[in-house]
C-alpha cells in the first residue's frame, strides 16, 4: 500500500477512528485498519461497541490494507510539518514520512483484525441540525460510569410525532423534544451510547445548516452516515428507567434572569467550588439573586445580580458544574429557573422555548 495525503487532512480521520479504540485492546484490536482503492483511504477504528470509518480522497500509488497502533500513528502524523505526508507498507512495518522526516512503524497482520459488519439498509433522513443541537443539549448529562451502562446511554424514544431524547446520570435529567423525526423510533425505543453520539456531534459538527444525517437499524445496532464517516454502535439493551415522571407539574417560584449574566457570576463562583462537595448558593427574591460560594479553606465569593423573580425567598444550593451545564444549553438570551423548595428538583428550561428540559437536584447544605 502506497499513498499521498495531506497531513490536517489524514491527522483528523485517524483521530476520529483513534478516539473510539479502547486502550484495554491489545494486538490488532488497538489499531486502526488502512484500506487503500484507488484514490480513497478509508480509516477504520473500533472498540468492538463502537466502529468508525471516514473516508479520504488521497493520491493513491498502490492498493493494499494496514493495521497500524492507533495511538501512535496519530502523533506520529501531527508531528510532521504541514505538506503531503507520504505512507508505504509492507508486511511487516509502515513507513510515515514528510520531507528528510520519516517514522517506520511496526504493523499488525490484517487477517487479526475484528471482521467488521458492513453498513447495510436504507437510511433515514434526519435533519442533522436539530439531532444535533438536540444531542448538544443531553449528551451532557447522560452518566461516564460503566457500573450504571444502562445511564450512560441516551434514550430515542417517540413522543407525539416527535423524536424525544433523554439522558440522566440520577443527579440531573435533561429532555428534548427534536420535532418533524418519524419512524425512527416507531417499532422500539433505542438505546444509544453517550460516547457514540458524542462522535456523531463531532463528525457533524462541520455539516451545512441544511444537511442531513443518515440513520440505518438492526435489531442490536445503530449506524449514523455524517457525509464521509459512519458511525456504528451497539446498542445498550436494557429497560431505561421512567424519569419522566420526576419531573413536577408546576413549580410556585420562578427566576427569570440573563443568561450570560447568570453564566459569569456561576463561573466565577465555581472558582472556589474546587471538589465534588462543593456547591453554589442562590438566594432568590424580589428583583435580584445572590450567588455565593463558600470554601473553608479558600474563602468565599459573593455575587448579586438582577433578576425576575415570583415567589417566595428562597435559598437552593446547586454542584455548580451541573448547573452552568444545564444553563450553556438553554438556547435563548434568558433563562428560567423554576423551583419548589431548597430539596425538591428544579427544573431549567428557556423562556419561550421549552422544547429543552433541564431537571437538577440541589445540594443539600447545614
Amino acid at each position: 500500500m502506497k499513498f499521498k495525503s495531506e497531513r490536517d487532512i489524514l491527522a483528523e480521520a485517524l483521530s476520529a477512528a483513534s478516539r473510539v479504540v479502547a486502550t484495554r485492546l491489545i494486538g490488532a484490536s488497538s489499531g486502526v485498519l488502512l484500506s487503500l482503492v484507488g484514490n480513497q483511504l478509508i480509516v477504520t477504528g473500533t472498540d468492538l461497541d463502537i466502529t468508525v470509518r471516514t473516508t479520504v480522497d488521497v493520491i493513491g500509488h498502490e492498493d493494499g490494507s494496514t493495521v497500524v497502533p492507533a495511538r501512535l500513528i496519530v502523533d506520529a502524523v501531527r508531528s510532521l510539518e504541514a505538506g503531503a505526508v507520504t505512507v508505504s507498507s509492507n508486511d511487516e512495518t509502515v513507513e510515515i514520512s514528510l520531507g528528510r522526516a520519516k517514522f517506520s512503524l511496526r504493523t499488525f497482520l490484517v487477517m487479526d483484525y475484528p471482521n467488521l459488519p458492513p453498513v447495510t439498509g436504507a437510511p433515514h433522513a434526519v435533519a442533522a441540525l436539530d439531532l444535533v443541537q438536540g444531542l448538544n443539549q443531553v449528551v451532557r448529562a447522560a452518566a461516564n460510569d460503566d457500573a450504571r451502562p444502562l445511564l450512560t446511554g441516551v434514550l430515542f424514544t417517540a413522543d407525539e410525532g416527535s423524536l424525544r431524547l433523554i439522558a440522566t446520570d440520577s443527579y440531573r435529567l435533561a429532555v428534548r423534544d427534536v420535532p418533524g423525526v418519524k419512524g425512527l423510533t416507531d417499532a422500539q425505543d433505542l438505546l444509544v451510547p453517550a460516547r457514540a453520539l458524542q462522535e456523531l456531534q463531532r463528525a457533524a459538527a462541520s455539516l451545512d445548516a441544511d444537511a442531513e444525517i443518515g440513520v440505518t437499524l438492526t435489531d442490536a445496532e445503530i449506524c449514523f452516515i455524517v457525509g464521509t464517516t459512519t458511525i456504528a454502535s451497539r446498542l445498550i439493551d436494557g429497560n431505561y428507567p421512567s424519569v419522566l415522571q420526576l419531573i413536577p407539574a408546576s413549580y410556585p417560584n420562578q427566576l427569570r434572569i440573563a443568561k450570560d449574566t447568570l453564566l459569569t457570576s456561576l463561573r466565577r463562583a465555581k472558582l472556589l467550588a474546587k471538589d465534588s462537595t462543593s456547591s453554589v448558593r442562590l438566594t432568590m427574591k424580589d428583583k435580584s439573586v445572590e450567588i455565593r460560594t463558600q470554601s473553608h479553606d479558600a474563602g468565599d465569593v459573593e455575587d448579586n445580580v438582577d433578576a425576575d423573580y415570583n415567589g417566595d425567598e428562597i435559598t437552593i444550593a446547586f454542584n455548580p458544574s451541573f448547573l452552568i451545564d444545564g444553563i450553556e444549553a438553554v438556547p435563548g438570551d434568558e433563562v428560567v429557573l423554576e423551583v419548589s423548595d431548597s430539596v425538591r428538583p428544579a427544573m431549567v428550561h428557556g423562556v419561550d422555548d421549552t422544547r429543552f428540559r433541564y431537571l437538577l437536584m440541589p445540594v443539600r447544605v447545614q
